[in-house]
């Protein structure tokens, strides 16, 4: 999807950045990691730092302890950083594997960018129990696209996995066997929770 928004929008004045929650990184992925991440994606595709974005980063990491920005201050920079771009795509992916602990605080983050920043589009994935939560947090403008996993997809997915795999030799035909069965029976349903990207496209 990332490479397909800048084909579409090539040589136009717009910035693409994307998070993938992972729910084995909670310690580390915090609300205010997150954020700070997409800032640093935005800002790259500024081709240069801002001097004010650039001295936040550097007083955060030198003040005692090195206790790093806080969430609210990341979401400061990223509306610093966005402002020169025209169009932003910020993509989350996973949603549904956010920590509890963060979640409410990375919504209401970007709940506070799109406010701020009309050229931003959010595009989120995450499994259907968090659709209560986006829309509580972003509501009036979403648009959900229910999709289900293609199970041809994910064998060959999986096969491709399975050839590539650089363990191979260690693995029974048995086992290899029994992956390719019990892995599609058990993929979930999926959500896409999309926030006016399609609007997006069709206005250019």
């Amino acid at each position: 999807m990332i490479d397909r928004l800048l084909e579409h929008f090539r040589g136009e004045n717009i910035a693409v950045a994307c998070v993938y929650c992972d729910f084995q990184d909670h310690e580390r992925q915090t609300a205010a990691n997150m954020v700070g991440a997409l800032t640093k994606q935005v800002v790259n595709a500024l081709k240069m730092v801002p001097p004010e974005i650039e001295e936040e980063f550097k007083r955060a990491g030198s003040e005692i302890g090195g206790r790093g920005l806080q969430v609210v201050e990341t979401v400061k920079l990223l509306g610093r950083a966005l402002a020169p771009v025209n169009r932003t795509f910020i993509c989350i992916d996973a949603l549904d594997e956010c920590s509890d602990k963060h979640l409410s605080q990375l919504l209401t983050s970007l709940q506070t960018i799109s406010q701020t920043s009309p050229g931003v589009r959010l595009f989120i994935t995450g499994r259907p129990h968090t659709r209560s939560a986006v829309e509580k947090y972003l509501p009036g403008s979403l648009q959900v696209i229910p999709f289900s996993p293609n199970s041809q997809d994910i064998r060959e997915y999986l096969e491709m996995r399975l050839k590539h795999d650089s363990d191979s030799g260690e693995m029974s035909p048995a086992l290899k066997a029994d992956i390719m069965k019990r892995i599609p029976e058990r993929i979930p349903d999926a959500y896409v929770i999309a926030n006016s990207i399609i609007e997006a496209a069709s206005n250019r």
